[in-house]
């Protein structure tokens, strides 16, 4: 079939081998360049029990289950920076999958108003201590670590662990106050 001189058949033949090949090279770019190096880097973590990764849309989930014995904090922030040394400025979520039981989630319910408390207000001290006595009513293990950037709380409950990180706001940038245009300021004098 013939339009103006051009073969049809030719140019749309071309256009689907054309969009084969790109798709093909993002399926290989994803493989080889991607998966694979963040399955390998997750393998050799020893604090991982398991992870899942799910690449669909434009976030990747990477969900994962740290090991009862490990440092939450520690593990936590290990694989935050593996995961963005490998996908650079990619758009990622982690995701902490762990085995939390009805009692568990029941001292984490009744802990979550002095945790997003302590986030606003900054009382961390009175946030340590309500978590620290629900969890010792309810014959719940606890642990709470605390960084520039989280809140990291770890409850353990007959062979059962709750694991949740909290983001202080405080890793975002400080939006700087304007100079004072007259009086006061650093270099004020008094008469």
């Amino acid at each position: 079939m013939h339009w103006h001189g051009l073969r049809i058949h030719v140019i749309i033949l071309s256009l689907l081998a054309g969009i084969a090949l790109i798709f093909s090279i993002q399926w290989l770019y994803q493989k080889y360049f991607l998966l694979e190096p963040l399955a390998s880097i997750l393998k050799g973590n020893k604090s991982i029990e398991f992870f899942e990764v799910y690449n669909e849309g434009r976030v990747m989930e990477v969900h994962v289950s740290v090991s009862q014995e490990a440092d939450l904090m520690q593990t936590y922030k290990e694989i935050r920076r593996d995961l963005s040394r490998l996908l650079g400025r990619r758009a990622y979520q982690l995701v902490l999958k762990d085995s939390r039981d009805s009692t568990l989630s029941q001292v984490w319910y009744n802990c979550q108003y002095a945790v997003y408390q302590a986030v606003t207000q900054g009382s961390y001290q009175d946030m340590a201590a309500t978590v620290n006595r629900e969890a010792q009513a309810a014959g719940v293990e606890s642990k709470i670590y605390i960084d520039q950037e989280n809140i990291y709380i770890r409850l353990k409950h007959q062979g059962h662990t709750l694991d949740e990180v909290i983001p202080r706001g405080t890793s975002r940038p400080a939006v700087s106050a304007p100079e004072p245009v007259a009086g006061g300021g650093a270099s004020a004098e008094r008469n």
